[in-house]
C-alpha cells in the first residue's frame, strides 16, 4: 500500500491548499486513513466504481468513528469536512440526503466561552506587561478573529494613531475568512498602547511596515496570554474556556446594543447580505456610543499614559529586586496624586541602583559584567552605552531611560 501522505492523489489535494489548511487536513488524513485503511488513489478507485453510496455512509461512519476514539464533536466534524473535500477536489463528488449533510455538519459543543465584564478586564490590564495589554485591548478594541489579528503589521497600525480623537477607524482590513473586509476601530483602552507597542518594536529594530505587531507564530499563543492574565487577576472562570475569541465576543456583546446588526458585523469582519450593506463612513459614532460599555480607561489619553508608565516603572523594580507589594512601604512620602506616586517610583529605582553600584565598587569587581545589570541614565548619555552591547528596556517619564545590558 503507498505510503498515506506520499501517494499522489493526496499530495496533489495538499499541494492546492493554503499552507495553513494544509497542515491540518494532513492530521486529519492520517486518522480517515487510519479508518478506511485504503491510500488515497485506492479510495478514489473504489469511489469511482461505486455505485450505492457507499462512501456516503462511510464519511458518516468516519465521524462517529472519530467521536468514539474520544476526539471532541467539533475535531470530528472539521476532519470529516476534509476527508469531503479529498473527494471534491478529485471531482468525486459526495451525494448526501439533506438529513445526513445534517448529521456531518451537526456539532455539539462540551464547553461554553466565559464572558468576560468590564472590571475583569480592567483587573487582567492592571497585571499585564505590555505585549499581553496589546493583546488585551487592542483584541476587544477589533474583535477581529485570532489569526487575523496575529496578522497586523505596523503599517496597519501606524498611520491613524494620531487620527483625532478615538475611536479611531484604521480604515480596511481583508480577513482571511473568505476574503471578508472588516473596518475596525481604535478604541480609548487600546490608543495609548498601541503607542507604546509601536515605540517598542522601533528600539527593537523592526521600522518595516510588514513587519508584525507581536512577536507570536501561533494563534493558540493569544488564547495562552488571556488565560495567563485570567490567573494572574485572581477571576473564577469555574467551568468556562477562556480562549482569545472571548475578547471577539465581549466586543459583539456590547456592539450589538448600540447598532444594527449589519453594522457589528461590518467592523469585525463577519459577512453580511448585500443588501445589507452600510456605509463604512456609518459606523464610528454608533462605535463611540458602544465604548461606553467596552472601555475601562475613563481618564484622558494623557493619564492613560501615565498608568502605563507606572506599569513599566514597577516591572523594572521586580526585575531589580523589589515587589510591588512592597514598593508603598519604601515611599518617602505618601503620593497625592498619579504624578507623584511615579516620582516615588522613580527616586526607589535610582536608589536601588546607586545601592547596587556602591556595593559592586566595595567589593572591587573587575568583571563589568557584575556591576549591575541595568542603569538609569539620561537620554544624552544613551549612545555611548548602546554602543557598549546595553540595551533600551524601558523609558520614565522624568525623560530618563533604563537600560540592561545584553
Amino acid at each position: 500500500m503507498t505510503n498515506n501522505l506520499e501517494d499522489s492523489a493526496v499530495k496533489e489535494w495538499l499541494s492546492s491548499q493554503k499552507s495553513s489548511t494544509r497542515a491540518t487536513y494532513q492530521t486529519y488524513w492520517k486518522h480517515f486513513f487510519e479508518f478506511a485503511g485504503l491510500s488515497g488513489t485506492e479510495v478514489l478507485e473504489s469511489r469511482r466504481a461505486d455505485k450505492n453510496f457507499s462512501w456516503e455512509r462511510k464519511v458518516i461512519e468516519f465521524k462517529s468513528w472519530m467521536v468514539e476514539k474520544g476526539y471532541a464533536s467539533y475535531t470530528a466534524t472539521a476532519a470529516t469536512m476534509a476527508a469531503r473535500s479529498f473527494f471534491e477536489f478529485h471531482r468525486c463528488h459526495l451525494e448526501f440526503r439533506s438529513q445526513e449533510s445534517a448529521k456531518i455538519t451537526k456539532r455539539v459543543r462540551l464547553t461554553e466561552d466565559y464572558r468576560f465584564s468590564l472590571e475583569d478586564l480592567a483587573k487582567m490590564f492592571a497585571v499585564a506587561d505590555l505585549n499581553e495589554k496589546y493583546v488585551l485591548t487592542a483584541g476587544k478594541s477589533f474583535g477581529l478573529r485570532a489569526g487575523d489579528f496575529l496578522r497586523l503589521a505596523r503599517g496597519d497600525l501606524e498611520p491613524y494613531i494620531d487620527k483625532g480623537e478615538p475611536p479611531i477607524s484604521i480604515g480596511s482590513y481583508k480577513t482571511q475568512k473568505e476574503g471578508i473586509v472588516a473596518y475596525p476601530f481604535i478604541d480609548t483602552d487600546a490608543l495609548e498602547i498601541i503607542r507604546l507597542k509601536l515605540d517598542q518594536i522601533a528600539r527593537e529594530g523592526r521600522i518595516k511596515v510588514t513587519d508584525r505587531m507581536l512577536p507570536y507564530s501561533f494563534e493558540v499563543q493569544l488564547s495562552r496570554v488571556i488565560k495567563r492574565l485570567v490567573v494572574r487577576a485572581g477571576i473564577k472562570v469555574g467551568t468556562k474556556q477562556v480562549r482569545f475569541h472571548c475578547m471577539r465576543k465581549f466586543l459583539i456583546d456590547r456592539l450589538s446594543s448600540f447598532m444594527s446588526e449589519s453594522k457589528w458585523k461590518l467592523i469585525i469582519g463577519k459577512s453580511i447580505s448585500e443588501s445589507a450593506y452600510v456605509s463604512p463612513d456609518s459606523l464610528r459614532e454608533d462605535y463611540q456610543r458602544a465604548m461606553s460599555e467596552t472601555s475601562f480607561t475613563k481618564a484622558a489619553s494623557g493619564d492613560m499614559e501615565m498608568v502605563v508608565k507606572k506599569q513599566i516603572a514597577l516591572q523594572t523594580l521586580k526585575n531589580l529586586g523589589i515587589s510591588e507589594s512592597d514598593v508603598k512601604k519604601l515611599f518617602k512620602r505618601k503620593p497625592q496624586n498619579l504624578a507623584e506616586e511615579i516620582e516615588e517610583i522613580e527616586k526607589l529605582l535610582e536608589e536601588k541602583n546607586r545601592s547596587s553600584r556602591e556595593t559592586d565598587d566595595s567589593k572591587a569587581c573587575t568583571d563589568e559584567a557584575h556591576c549591575g545589570s541595568q542603569k538609569i541614565v539620561s537620554e544624552e548619555n544613551l549612545t555611548g552605552f548602546l554602543t557598549e552591547n546595553w540595551k533600551v528596556i524601558a523609558s520614565l517619564p522624568s525623560g530618563k531611560i533604563v537600560i540592561e545590558r545584553s
